[in-house]
């Protein structure tokens, strides 16, 4: 598992260095009326860890994290068909690669996650509100609407607006205070920049971190004073 964020001035980290924490059964609420995820369980020569992929139309999308993990045992039997390992997005089989990203709607104001935490079994989903960009593009936070923070197996899954369209992936999670209240967040990845960034019409993303490589010099997150 990756280290916990503690530190309050930095929400800068790309998802891929980051655990999602898990989520209490009273902390969340059970939404199966239109799932839009699949629980994938991943074994690497004697290592096993849990994520998310999202359903999208035809075929799924998940972390790119999630799928570098290993080789999926339990779930749907799915490749990828396309990485983003700096933006740390994956379009898996039956994705449509080709799609116009300006039909896909940028998050904005209420949305819904939806994952598996680590080892459960049961999707969970919860509420939130997007917050801000970003200081790392093309990220996105999401405020949630508990009080407990995310942990591990949320990766990958997706991001629902207020019209129910799946309009990102879940990569990361982190804290900070605000007016004197930890506040908890989930950092995701529009579905149309990955679009952009795959078709060659937004510029490709250069690995800022990953684990051969170190961290960049943390920056103040943007928020709101």
């Amino acid at each position: 598992m990756l280290p916990r964020l503690t530190d309050t001035t930095a929400l800068t980290l790309m998802g891929a260095t980051l655990a999602i924490a898990f989520v209490s059964a009273l902390a969340v609420t059970r939404d199966t009326s239109r799932p839009c995820t699949e629980r994938v369980f991943l074994s690497d020569e004697g290592s096993y860890s849990w994520g998310t992929i999202t359903r999208w139309g035809a075929g799924y999308l998940t972390a790119f994290h999630v799928i570098d993990s290993g080789q999926i045992v339990d779930g749907p039997a799915v490749d990828s068909i396309g990485d983003l390992p700096a933006t740390d997005f994956s379009f898996l089989t039956g994705a449509a690669i080709k799609a116009d990203p300006a039909t896909i709607p940028a998050p904005q104001g209420a949305v819904t996650l939806e994952g598996f935490p680590a080892r459960a079994t049961m999707r969970e989903s919860l509420n939130g509100t997007v917050y801000a960009p970003d200081t790392v593009p093309p990220g996105i936070w999401v405020m949630l609407d508990h009080p407990e923070p995310l942990v591990g197996g949320f990766s990958g899954g997706c991001v629902r607006d207020a019209n129910n369209k799946v309009v990102a992936v879940i990569m990361g999670a982190s804290s900070m205070k605000l007016d004197g209240q930890t506040r908890h967040f989930a950092r995701v990845i529009p579905i149309r920049s990955a679009l952009q960034e795959i078709q060659g019409t937004s510029p490709p993303r250069q690995p800022l971190t990953l684990f051969s490589k170190p961290l960049p010099e943390l920056q103040r997150w943007p928020g709101r004073h």
